[in-house]
């Protein structure tokens, strides 16, 4: 191994000097080591592409999930490792690939001689108007319910910070209860041959995500091969509490009323009248026309246990 860059996020909820200091120590033993402070999230990507290009080894990502999508942004498709250092409010993807929740402990992890995995990751085009971006998903993505809840989570950055978890519970509460009982089906939904028109779709690739600490979200049994998706018909109010019931006992949320699941999806096209939400690893993406999910397997190196 020559060289690891870190790039970090100072304003992190449980980043402090001393553990980036100890972090670098750590990783200096074993490669050059290079901090980098991004001053924006498109710096934070590219600056990791730039990386990458000049054949970094692993480019390390020093903060919450916020962080840690912006860098795999610049890394997706190319031979450089994405390594992560948790230390945000809800760390979805580090708990995910069980890497250690201390910085010191994570560093060691990645100063061993540990062999990268490589991880498939959702890839999505989204369209506004005439404007087409691109963008990767680490762990979740999803038009609608989900995003609206991010976007209203990240209104109040103080109460994110400071609460974490129950921030976003109370934010997907005041979403569920205010914004969708009413909402009528308006996103037109095709995965291989299967059809709906809803109000949302939760989009899954990894075993379980959360963004509620240790309560899991299961949109159905079993593993997602490669993806699953949950559609979301009407959302009237009496059925909120079944629902928050289904999610704290980790069931299948595809068995509720006006909720339907689709296994085994490799490819999801969404159009939107009027414009969706659209969200990747709880980052919000902004209103959307419509866009297109398909699985890009293989596509990232990562340094988890």
């Amino acid at each position: 191994m020559d060289r690891i860059v870190v790039i970090a996020n100072p304003a992190a909820s449980q980043f402090t000097g001393g553990s980036h200091r100890d972090v670098m120590a750590t990783l200096d033993r074993v490669a050059r080591v290079e901090a980098v402070w991004p001053e924006s999230a498109a710096e934070a990507t590219g600056r990791a592409a730039e990386e990458a290009a000049a054949e970094a080894d692993i480019v390390v990502a020093m903060g919450g999930d916020g962080m840690v999508h912006h860098v795999s942004q610049g890394l997706v498709g190319t031979e450089t490792a994405l390594g992560i250092i948790p230390v945000g409010t809800t760390n979805v993807l580090a708990r995910l690939l069980k890497i250690p929740s201390k910085p010191t402990k994570a560093a060691r992890l990645l100063a061993s001689d540990l062999v990268p995995r490589r991880l498939g990751v959702a890839r999505m085009k989204l369209f506004r108007g005439t404007t087409e971006t691109l963008h990767y998903a680490m762990f979740s993505c999803g038009f609608g319910l989900d995003a609206a809840v991010v976007m209203k989570a990240d209104k109040d950055p103080y109460r994110k910070y400071r609460f974490g978890s129950l921030h976003y519970l109370n934010a997907a509460l005041g979403v569920a209860l205010t914004e969708f009982p009413n909402r009528l089906p308006h996103v037109s939904l095709v995965a291989d041959g299967r059809e709906s028109l809803s109000t949302a779709a939760l989009i899954q690739f990894r075993s379980i995500y959360t963004y509620f600490g240790k309560i899991p979200l299961r949109l159905a049994p079993g593993r997602p091969e490669p993806m699953t998706s949950l559609t979301i018909g009407r959302l009237p109010r009496h059925r909120i509490p079944q629902i928050a019931a289904a999610v704290f006992a980790g069931r299948d949320l595809g068995s509720i009323d006006d909720f339907e699941t689709w296994t085994g999806v490799n490819r999801i096209e969404a159009k939107a009248d009027p414009p969706v939400a659209a969200q990747a690893d709880g980052e919000a993406l902004g209103m959307v026309d419509g866009g297109v999910v398909d699985w890009y397997p293989d596509s990232v190196l990562v340094i988890a246990s």
